[in-house]
């Protein structure tokens, strides 16, 4: 006698098929030492669309000092990269388009090595804090 069983269901990003059942956020976290070519093979490969969010330490910045991504991605900068464009951007927070605007939002905070974004959906509320830490201090600590 033989039993047949169902295949899993397909693999499937929180936003796209909202409902009680899927209650995760799907978090890569990552050091690019800021190579172009590293963050571009992460952006551009099929396991890319697997995340919700995901944490960049060291990202490549070009000379306009802003990181290159595509269009699946919202880039989150520290809340001073723009006001204090002399200290480094060493870090950035990537949230997937697919995620809907109006769950998640930057948290402003005066370091240019935190991003914060707080989050809320059928996952409940969460807090991402996206921290660089250079080995050498703990002063952003």
């Amino acid at each position: 006698m033989t039993s047949l069983t169902a295949p899993p269901p397909p693999h499937q990003l929180m936003s796209e098929k909202p409902n009680e059942t899927n209650m995760t956020l799907r978090i890569w976290q990552q050091n690019l030492n800021t190579s172009m070519t590293a963050q571009a093979s992460l952006l551009n490969s099929n396991s890319a669309t697997d995340w919700d969010i995901m944490v960049i330490q060291e990202p490549y910045i070009n000379f306009l000092c802003n990181t290159c991504t595509n269009h699946k991605w919202h880039v989150l900068y520290s809340s001073n990269h723009y006001t204090h464009p002399q200290q480094c951007t060493r870090m950035i927070t990537l949230v997937n388009t697919s995620l809907d605007s109006n769950s998640w939002k930057q948290v402003s905070f005066p370091s240019s090595d935190i991003v914060i974004t707080q989050f809320s959906g059928p996952y409940g509320h969460c807090t991402i804090f996206n921290i660089y830490n250079d080995g050498n201090s703990q002063s952003t600590l």
